[in-house]
């Protein structure tokens, strides 16, 4: 049951992102975004990991994409949409995530289950990464991951104030 309830998850995921990408309304794509880190989510219940999945909600959904939201709808016109791709860019696209994912699928696959059927070995070679990312001494990668936070808040409100402007609004 268990199990179906993943591959179900995963499915709605796949759709969603599918809508993501495809989607010619910025706003229908935000929401497919917003689907996709739900169902993100929904996995991390899955695999017991409940302060990953709070954290999840709370900072992905209930701060990034709110402010992504925000964001389209200052910088676009909500019914807008936007041109269609050209062949030759849907190509490079698809060719993209084929190469990308069989290299993801080969990764899973060297780090698959171990030899009782579960995903011990590959969460055993998770945890000194998960140390080392908490870690804010030295070779720890909090205080780089912040800073990297704090760059990408700055370009999202520079891309806004320039967007406003080009309107013949102000920022």
């Amino acid at each position: 049951m268990r199990d179906a309830f993943f591959y179900a998850v995963g499915a709605a995921m796949l759709g969603l992102a599918a809508i993501t990408v495809l989607a010619r309304n910025l706003f229908r794509a935000a929401l497919g975004l917003l689907g996709v880190l739900l169902g993100t989510a929904v996995l991390f219940l899955l695999l017991k990991a409940e302060l990953v999945a709070l954290v999840q909600v709370m900072v992905y959904i209930g701060g990034i994409m709110i402010f992504v939201l925000y964001a389209v709808l200052l910088t676009s016109e909500l019914g807008g949409r936007m041109a269609r791709p050209s062949p030759a860019k849907l190509a490079l696209a698809a060719a993209v995530a084929a190469i990308s994912l069989g290299f993801l699928g080969r990764l899973a696959m060297r780090a698959g289950p171990g030899e009782r059927g579960d995903m011990s070995t590959a969460i055993a070679a998770l945890k000194p990464l998960g140390a080392r990312m908490l870690n804010s001494g030295p070779g720890g990668f909090l205080i780089p991951f912040e800073l990297i936070s704090l760059l990408l808040l700055a370009a999202m409100v520079g891309a806004i104030a320039v967007a406003r402007d080009g309107k013949g609004g102000s920022p």
